[in-house]
């Protein structure tokens, strides 16, 4: 599409950027070197018709080569991509937060697969209305914070009707942000089933052909509060049968064969890692599976304070992980909202929290919340980065640098965010005069 000026017209330019960090990277995913290298170009503009981003570079080289109808000024801000939070039980009811009040005080406190176990009463006892209205607010604050593309399971019913209900819950929900729907039957033992683990897990597989109608992924729980590695392969050997990719559960609270398991069945990730072996994390580094962390799940479990009522899972934390990182292993962060273990829906946060707790860097952090998460959901090729071709999910910060984002806590930096090339929402840069330029 042509001006008569001669440039090509787009709707939308995003010009004068103090910093515009792509996060791209070779075959849509950081590993090995590549994960603490992030690209920035400064006076950064990007051009997006329709949902697309058509192109990428210095102001001054886009200004040449595009007129747009609106133009928006990002100077003395940050523009990167939208987040990617790959893992999140956005569909539910209830708290948590008198339970973690003793955990706090050091009182006796009951185990994760008990905190889901309450959760899943009240989940099954709210309607479909109220789930659907809690988690389009939780999908308002995440958006705020700039996510774009939130994955969400099911796990909190854990019988035939509520499972199905959740699911389809997450896949009608009308919000900007993309939600990527997950079934994840096999997360603990119902308590009616307690007696009876084999009967359990011929219902799991009895729901993958329905659960299949609104969900492309199939999680499994491959735990010592879970399930057994032999459990867990009969189910995703039944979920690969039905179509779906898979996503595990694994080595939490103690080491199941989880991480294993996952780079075996090619999953497309394997969350949590706590406990997984050197053996496993080197087979992992050897696939294409991606691991994600949680350090959301490190802070709130007081799992680095001595002496807590739930000792730490790993007393070294930024050991663990850089152990992770320097296997060249593909690594994502995401939030793993829930109520029980981290009740919190902020990728900021994340970012932040995994500078202070695991020690990575800017760069390792950004590409683990952007093009790893997005490979974390199979999505490296359509989002997760700023590059031509992809879809238009963009952050406009209130500060200059990615740095100050990790740097500060505490506060919402977000100005603006652009989904599919519409912007959702409005800060200082998307406040445009008459003539479509920013004021």
């Amino acid at each position: 599409m042509g001006t008569a000026t001669g440039k090509q017209g787009v709707e939308l330019l995003v010009v004068h950027a103090a910093e515009l960090v792509t996060c791209r990277a070779p075959g849509g995913r950081a590993r090995g070197e590549a994960l603490d290298r992030l690209e920035v170009i400064r006076d950064g503009a990007l051009a997006i018709r329709g949902e697309r981003i058509v192109a990428v570079g210095p102001t001054a080289e886009l200004a040449a080569h595009y007129t747009a109808s609106t133009v928006l000024d990002a100077t003395g801000r940050l523009v990167s991509p939208g987040f990617v939070d790959a893992h999140t039980h956005l569909v539910h009811a209830g708290s948590r937060h008198d339970e973690w009040q003793d955990l706090v005080r050091e009182r006796p406190v009951a185990g994760i697969d008990a905190g889901i176990r309450r959760t899943l009463r009240a989940t099954r006892a709210a309607s479909s209305a109220e789930l659907r209205s809690r988690a389009l607010a939780d999908l308002d604050v995440m958006l705020r914070h700039g996510a774009t593309t939130v994955e969400a399971k099911s796990g909190y019913g854990l019988d035939h009707e509520t499972e199905l209900r959740m699911l389809s819950v997450a896949a009608a929900l009308d919000h900007p942000v993309e939600v990527v729907p997950t079934y994840l039957g096999a997360h603990v033992l119902p308590p009616e089933y307690a007696d009876d683990r084999a009967g359990y897990v011929d219902l799991v597989i009895s729901l993958l052909p329905a659960a299949r109608r609104y969900a492309a992924y199939c999680d499994i729980a491959c735990d010592p509060i879970s399930f057994t590695a032999a459990e867990c392969e009969q189910i995703a050997a039944a979920a690969v049968e039905h179509g779906f990719r898979l996503r595990v559960h694994a080595d939490q609270t103690g080491d199941a064969s989880g991480t294993a398991l996952a780079v075996r069945f090619g999953a497309s990730s394997t969350d949590h890692l706590d406990e997984a072996t050197p053996d496993a994390i080197a087979a992992l580094a050897g696939s294409d599976t991606v691991g994600v962390l949680f350090p959301g799940v490190t802070l709130h479990m007081l799992e680095t304070v001595p002496g807590s009522a739930r000792p730490p899972l790993r007393s070294n934390r930024p050991a663990w992980a850089r152990r992770l990182v320097d296997s060249g292993a593909t690594l994502a962060l995401s939030t793993d909202y829930n109520p029980g273990t981290s009740p919190t829906p902020s990728m900021q946060t994340v970012m932040q929290l995994a500078a202070r707790l695991y020690r990575l860097s800017y760069a390792e952090i950004w590409h683990m919340c952007t093009i790893n998460a997005a490979a974390a959901l199979d999505r490296s090729a359509e989002i997760g980065s700023l590059e031509p071709g992809k879809r238009a999910d963009v952050v406009i910060w209130s500060v200059p640098e990615h740095g100050v984002v990790i740097h500060r806590f505490g506060a919402n930096l977000v100005d603006t965010v652009i989904v599919r090339g519409q912007t959702t929402v409005q800060g200082r840069a998307a406040r445009a005069g008459g003539d479509g330029r920013q004021t």
